[in-house]
């Protein structure tokens, strides 16, 4: 009797211990619920293709998430930019969109239309710490649709010739061109006596790429994209036949050029390969391109009537989700704007900084004079100019890029082209 009671009470006691176990587990798993409901997890998607460039961007978002533990930034590949737009607009239009994204300014003005933003300046109103004025102003304006800041400053860059210094060297090229007919002479004589198939590589294609590289040339040309405050086109003009025209003609007249892989011109596998001896591109390639062989230097864009350049960068867009993943994203802009942030990302990436005082910086003035390369598009930054921000500048530029193309292959002349263009980028501007 004595040993049933006996085994009775213990297991009793085994009862009231699994009890009181199981209800503290689930007490303590509440607590651990709780603990991980105040991480804010925030997507963020990102277009970098450069495998160095991503390897840079991925070690000082680790590092953000280590120094904020509330907050959890995850990356996600949107892929290429120029595919990347009906995405976004399907996540938006789904009610779905990430947290944050990196992209180009060009889509600001249709994303505020659509109401998808919340804007920078709300925050910046609301932040006394955050310093508005390190940024360019250049840049704010770049990140603005209809006086108000949309998105805030990533990166900066615009675009220069890459060019083989070796080949150059072979076809005896002392002096670097600085207009258009001097680029012209120097495309014939490095395709003539070096080990180079072409001179140039054209952009081809009709993707934005194409159309952002073609409104440099149409700058240099004297000419405008739009006029009347953004309201009318105005790149069908004789400067912007002028400079479609000069881009048909290196391939065609002076058969000094060869088109890029379609949709791809800002791959520079022709630059290393050793096929083309120079390449419109921009500094980011820097990192891809100090892992191979090519001995590269770096020049100004020709001008024609007055220098210029596309001034590019990726922006951050904060999406309207609900008001802890949009404070939290604001954090993480604020770290991206920091200099901390700056001069490491654009000592690593080949990208400018975006802020005033990473530029003037003494490590990132010193990584200038080891780095020449890059001060090419640092002394460029004055003659930048931006894209449109208007919602209609996406149809403008798909009308644009596939009126190019045509050009390109001369199944239609230079005028023709623009003025095809024109009228259905008017449309879009007056819808």
């Amino acid at each position: 009797m004595f040993k049933k009671k006996n085994l009775m009470v213990i297991a009793l006691s085994l009862v009231l211990v699994l009890s009181v176990s199981v209800q503290a587990n689930a007490l303590f798993g509440l607590f651990e619920d709780e603990e991980e409901s105040k991480v804010t997890e925030i997507t963020f998607w990102h277009g970098m293709e450069s495998g160095a460039n991503n390897k840079v961007l991925t070690k000082k978002v680790q590092e953000f998430n280590e120094a904020h533990p509330n907050i959890r930034v995850n990356l996600q590949s949107y892929g290429a930019a120029d595919n990347a737009e009906s995405k976004v607009m399907t996540s938006v239009a789904g009610g779905n969109p990430p947290a944050m994204m990196w992209m180009g300014p060009h889509m600001t003005g249709q994303l505020a239309e659509a109401n998808a933003l919340a804007p920078v300046s709300e925050f910046i109103k609301n932040d006394s710490d955050f310093d508005k004025n390190d940024i360019y102003d250049s840049l704010w304006k770049v990140s603005s649709y209809q006086g108000k800041i949309y998105t805030a400053p990533f990166d900066a860059n615009n675009l220069g010739i890459f060019y083989n210094k070796d080949y150059f060297k072979q076809a005896g090229i002392e002096e670097l061109p600085d207009t258009w007919s001097e680029f012209i002479e120097v495309a014939r004589k490095v395709q003539e006596n070096s080990d180079a198939e072409y001179g140039f590589q054209v952009p081809m294609g009709t993707g934005e790429w194409t159309v952002w590289n073609w409104e440099a040339f149409l700058k240099q040309s004297g000419g405008e994209f739009l006029k009347n405050n953004g309201t009318e086109i105005a790149f069908d003009s004789k400067d912007g036949a002028e400079a479609l025209q000069y881009w048909v003609d290196l391939k065609h007249k002076h058969k000094v050029a060869t088109f890029s892989q379609t949709g791809a011109g800002y791959k520079t596998g022709n630059l290393e390969s050793g096929r083309i001896a120079m390449q419109v591109i921009g500094p980011w390639t820097m990192p891809q391109l100090n892992k191979t062989d090519l001995n590269y230097g770096t020049f100004m864009l020709p001008k024609q009537e007055q220098r210029g350049t596309s001034l590019g960068g990726e922006n951050l867009y904060i999406f309207r989700t609900n008001e802890k993943k949009e404070q939290a994203a604001w954090e993480f802009a604020k770290y991206v704007m920091s200099a901390d942030f700056q001069v490491e990302y654009a000592k690593q990436t080949g990208y400018l900084p975006v802020s005033k005082s990473a530029m003037n910086s003494d490590e990132y003035q010193k990584f200038l004079d080891n780095n020449p390369e890059v001060r090419t598009f640092t002394k460029q930054m004055k003659y930048g100019f931006a894209r449109p921000t208007g919602p209609a500048y996406p149809d403008i530029s798909s009308a644009l890029g596939k009126a190019i193309e045509k050009a390109l292959y001369q199944r239609i002349t230079p005028e023709e082209a623009l003025e095809e263009a024109a009228k259905k980028g008017q449309k879009a501007l007056n819808e």
